[in-house]
């Protein structure tokens, strides 16, 4: 089969970085903190009955307010390729015994009263193949769901830049959402017998950044220590939460961004494979 180069294409505006409003503030996120901190610990913990956290023992020790990256990514392939395949012909005429059709003489072939011919030919095809996916920035198993649904039901706002100080720094960088996007529609099967043109577009590859808050306690007489977030938009709380110490260390804009994105698109090798070009915009 001839295959031609795939093209990657960063479209115009495709990059953004999006902060959400806040919606529960940090001192009504501590107060959810103080009703759940004897959770913190695990279930085998709050019910050992001779030793088990009570209000006393167990202290706050440290708190943050955080941003916490996602992603969303969208993307279109576009294929031009042509298919070479047989047309059955049906003849009905019981006294034929071939076919010419365009200087070509085609045997017909017989089973009983029923007669036909196979027609080479070729299709001139073009299909388009369409990718959108939200990614946790954290390579924590978050539902794609959950991730829309901040997106569909909380304000937000676009930014061009995002000072250092709260950021988790994304587990999951730019080039890994670049290349999975890529890796799903190059995934879908195209029966063709030559591709003449194929092109991915990338239409959107948006950072998004919610409020999340972490207060870690201290269960004194155990020597042990647990975390537990509220989400700043929903306000649920979960009592196994995770202390990420790990926050940019640079300040973040847009403009690093598209330079990250068309670096990517443009990296291209013989075959049509995206180059794995490591980018250290944010993973570093």
């Amino acid at each position: 089969m001839s295959i031609a180069q795939q093209f990657i294409q960063l479209q115009a505006e495709a990059t953004h970085i999006y902060r959400f409003d806040e919606v529960y503030s940090f001192r009504a996120a501590q107060e959810q903190a103080e009703k759940e901190k004897l959770n913190a610990f695990g279930m085998l913990a709050k019910f050992t009955p001779w030793n088990r956290p009570k209000e006393d023992t167990v202290l706050l020790s440290r708190s943050e307010a955080r941003m916490e990256p996602f992603w969303h990514v969208k993307a279109t392939r576009s294929v031009d390729y042509t298919c070479a395949l047989q047309y059955p012909i049906s003849v009905h005429n019981p006294y034929a015994q071939k076919v010419s059709l365009l200087g070509t003489s085609f045997e017909l072939a017989r089973q009983g009263d029923k007669a036909k011919f196979d027609l080479p030919a070729e299709e001139h095809c073009h299909r388009k193949l369409a990718f959108s996916s939200f990614l946790d920035g954290l390579q924590r198993p978050i539902k794609e769901s959950v991730l829309e649904n901040y997106c569909n039901k909380y304000r937000f706002q676009e930014v061009e830049e995002i000072a250092v100080e709260g950021m988790v720094k994304p587990l999951i960088p730019q080039q890994t959402v670049i290349q999975q996007a890529c890796a799903q529609l190059n995934g879908q099967a195209i029966n063709a017998h030559a591709i003449q043109s194929d092109s991915v577009l990338l239409e959107d590859i948006s950072l998004y950044l919610r409020p999340v808050f972490a207060f870690e306690f201290i269960w004194s007489t155990a020597d042990k220590s647990g975390v537990i977030e509220v989400d700043g938009l929903t306000g649920a709380v979960r009592t196994d939460g995770q202390w990420f110490a790990d926050k940019l260390d640079r300040l973040l804009t847009r403009d690093m961004l598209v330079d990250a994105s068309a670096e990517l698109a443009g990296a291209l090798i013989p075959g049509g494979g995206l180059a794995v070009k490591v980018l250290h915009k944010l993973s570093e």
